[in-house]
């Protein structure tokens, strides 16, 4: 099945969320995300402090993709043979808090249990004032995204290949340890956003969800997305599209922003217009269509 389709049946007749966070009247809001061993991680290439700084920032990027400022977070934590030593609980706690403390979160509960393999789960509480929902966007809208994308993808072929040369070490970075936009919250406010998300599953099937919860016609132009040149040499155009765990931000305003806010790139890539909701590419004015959809959690087949 795929992953629309089972959270479908999770919901039973009632239409299921189509944002990261759930809206708690009046400013609150709250999300969730998992790390799986095997699925989102592995112990030979992610240090303890490494795998809980990227629990912290998926979470916080969800609540930051909701214009939001997280506050509170709970922690439920499967430990392996491999986790549930001494020495990497204490790691991971250490490097826990100090992500924690740079977003002044406070871990308020949780809870810990044995598993053959490690599981790491953080549910985040978060205020806000006018939250940014996915199904905003309006006619005329232009379609903006932070960063460069390609990074990701590029820094897990280094990590399963073994590249070791110094040119892609920010990749594998990037790729075990990506960064929230929180610190893009205050300035974007400034401007009007009507729809925004994060870029978790790759462009080509977050800007797909974007637009279908916005009821519009999203039209990227190709040459304009910024994807990062090492990342296009070595993998191509079409899997730097589909780059997944990004944690840029995708969003519609009917602004025109400047190209670059905080040291961190702003780039309009496309508009949303009004017609059949789906998203469509253009490249040398011709329309195109990427050969991969980037990555997919669950088998379609199955």
């Amino acid at each position: 099945m795929k992953e629309s389709d089972i959270i479908r049946t999770l919901f039973g007749t009632t239409p299921p969320p189509e944002d990261d966070c759930y809206f708690l009247a009046p400013n609150r809001l709250v999300t969730t995300d998992s790390l799986s061993e095997g699925t989102h991680f592995l112990h030979e290439w992610s240090t303890p402090e490494v795998l809980a700084g990227k629990l912290v920032e998926v979470n916080v990027s969800d609540i930051t993709a909701s214009g939001g400022v997280p506050k509170e977070c709970f922690l439920n934590l499967g430990l392996s043979p491999t986790s549930r030593k001494k020495d990497w609980v204490k790691r991971f706690a250490k490097g826990l808090r100090v992500s924690l403390h740079q977003y002044g979160m406070k871990l308020a509960g949780g809870d810990t249990f044995s598993s053959p393999t490690t599981q790491l789960a953080l549910t985040v509480v978060g205020t806000v004032k006018k939250p940014w929902l996915r199904s905003g966007g309006k006619p005329g809208d232009y379609l903006y995204v932070t960063g460069d994308l390609g990074q990701s993808l590029l820094g897990y072929h280094s990590l399963k290949k073994n590249w070791k040369e110094k040119d892609f070490k920010p990749a594998i970075e990037k790729h075990l340890l990506p960064k929230s936009k929180q610190i893009l919250l205050k300035p974007l406010s400034k401007y009007k956003i009507h729809a925004c998300m994060d870029i978790t599953d790759g462009l080509i099937q977050d800007a797909e969800r974007l637009a279908l919860a916005s009821k519009g016609k999203l039209t990227i132009q190709v040459e304009s997305v910024p994807l990062h040149p090492l990342a296009v040499q070595k993998l191509g155009v079409d899997f730097c599209l589909g780059s997944g765990e990004e944690l840029e931000l995708l969003f519609l305003s009917p602004n025109i922003l400047p190209n670059e806010i905080n040291s961190i790139p702003v780039t309009m890539i496309g508009d949303l217009a009004s017609g059949k909701p789906g998203t469509k590419f253009i490249k040398e004015g011709k329309t195109y269509l990427p050969k991969t959809k980037g990555f997919l959690h669950f088998n379609e087949e199955e």
